[in-house]
């Protein structure tokens, strides 16, 4: 694979880290207001967690093709 494909994947893993620990917790850190139904920390961290997946899956598909065997 190329440089660029691993400094993307790289980057993005490490915003998506970086943004459920510090800075991006001192910004979530609070319960008001309140997304469907859940705290806004609690929201944060799982849509974080949820773009972590979706990125990671997106990287995989590019650098495998959809194929599932090795």
């Amino acid at each position: 694979m190329t440089k660029t494909y691993h400094l993307l994947t790289g980057l993005h893993f490490a915003l998506c880290t970086l943004a459920m620990i510090w800075p991006g917790a001192l910004i979530a850190n609070r319960i008001e207001p309140t997304v469907l139904g859940l705290p806004f920390l609690f929201f944060w961290y799982t849509l974080w967690m949820m773009l972590l997946f979706i990125g990671m899956w997106v990287a995989f598909a590019i650098r495998h093709g959809g194929d599932r065997h090795e």
